[in-house]
Formats: structure tokens, sequence, C-alpha cells
């Protein structure tokens, strides 16, 4: 087979896309974009910008402007890369890697497919899967890891926070699809955390959850957001880190 990107729509009705290698394995994510158009905007953006140079953070090395390929470790230790484009925009994620030589291998793939086709999945629902099932759980209680994307340190308020994350198998880094996630203030009392907004998980483990920001305490102006996956018969629990975020 040969590589395509592949436009579908998640389970949320947004439109994303994913770079499947001549393997069949996907080797590339995007975030969630409104419309199709922009979507696939977006693949044309990783397509110009498929050859560009790659950033290791995991040694000591020069900062490179971009667009690039950016190669980090995650929470859990894996490998992985974003590619951003010229106005420093992630347009494309990685997968976990085990080594940094396999997502040295994964970029080599997107680079490869600078030329692949665009394949729409919208067009024909029936004729198509437009959503991956998510697979069955494996035998036994697994650990999770929860991460929550950093946040700013100040928003208006009634404008919209998009809280981004991925829940993940701790030792695999396989993503953990199709189960809810949750989104607390703290209360620095102790007595009982609010819940602000809630959402599902994709295939890959990802989510993109929205808020009207708003003011939770009456004594001062700012929240201490955290991600909480409650668990399942066959996943642990697990709570993402608390990042601090004025509400003005």
């Amino acid at each position: 087979m040969n590589a395509k990107y592949q436009v579908y729509k998640d389970m949320a009705g947004k439109f994303r896309f994913r770079l499947r290698a001549a393997n069949n394995k996907i080797v590339a994510v995007s975030e969630a974009y409104e419309s199709k158009a922009g979507c696939i905007n977006g693949v044309k953006s990783v397509q110009e910008n498929c050859n560009s140079h790659i950033e290791d953070k995991t040694v000591e090395t020069k900062k490179l402007s971009n667009p690039k390929y950016e190669v980090f470790t995650d929470i859990a230790s894996k490998f992985r890369f974003n590619l951003s484009a010229s106005n420093g925009e992630i347009i494309a994620a990685s997968e976990a890697y085990e080594t940094k030589q396999n997502v040295l291998r994964g970029i080599e793939a997107v680079q490869n497919s600078c030329d692949a086709e665009i394949q729409d999945l919208t067009i024909d629902q029936e004729a198509e899967e437009v959503i991956d099932v998510c697979e069955e759980p494996g035998p036994g209680v697994s650990d999770t890891v929860l991460e929550l994307s950093s946040l700013p340190s100040s928003v208006n308020s009634d404008s919209t926070v998009t809280f981004k994350g991925r829940l993940m198998l701790d030792e695999s880094g396989e993503g953990v699809g199709c189960v809810k996630v949750d989104i607390f203030d703290r209360d620095p009392s102790f007595l009982r955390d609010d819940l602000l907004a809630f959402g599902g998980t994709e295939v890959d483990g990802t989510f993109a959850i929205d808020w009207i920001a708003k003011q939770t305490d009456f004594w001062d102006d700012s929240v201490e957001i955290y991600a909480r996956f409650a668990g399942t018969k066959n996943y642990r629990s697990s709570k993402s880190e608390v990042y601090t975020m004025r509400v003005l």
C-alpha cells in the first residue's frame, strides 16, 4: 500500500487527519479542526514542511528556527516528535516510540510522504470506517498516565479554553481510547474539587475538551486545573499535573 493522509471526523464531530505509512502504521496525527477545508489545509502544510530540519531536544543542541521537527521524551520516557510550521504551530504529532532510532524512522516516513495522496473518509461513511473502533483492552488491569498540555498563564472571562492532552498505558505509551476524562479545579481547602468540563479520548488516547472560562472562587481570580481519569475495570485511574491559570 502507498502512504496516504486520511481525513476523518472524530467522536466530537471535529475534523482530523492521520498519516498512514506504506506499512499501514499511523506515524503522525493532527489536532482537531472545525472545518474540512481547514483540516485539508493542515495536510498541505505538513506536505509543504515535510523536509524540515530536526531539533533533538533529548540532547544538548542548538535551538533551530521553525519549521522543524522536534524530538523529545514524554513523561513516560517515550520518544515522540512534533512537526511545527514556520509560525510555530504544531501541525502534526507522532505516537510514542521506545527508541530514538524508531522516532527518527517515523520522521523519515513523513519525509517520504510529501506527495502522499489525501483520502477523504468523510465522503462516504457507509463505504469507509470514519471513526476507528477502539480495541478491546487486554486481560488484567493496566496502569495509565494522563498528560495535560501546558495552559496559558491567563485568559479572559467567557473565552473558550481547550484542554488538550493524552491518556496512555504506563508501560507501552499506547493511547487509551474511548474513555471519559474529567477536568477539575482543585479546591485549596480540599473539601471538594469542582468539575469544570469532561470529554472522551480518541482512538490514540488524545483529547480536546472545551471550557468557557469563568472565575470559580470569590477570593481570587485563579483556577488550579488538572485532568483526571477515573479508571475502568481494565485501566487504573490517573491524574495529570496541576496548572494554575488566572481568569481575568
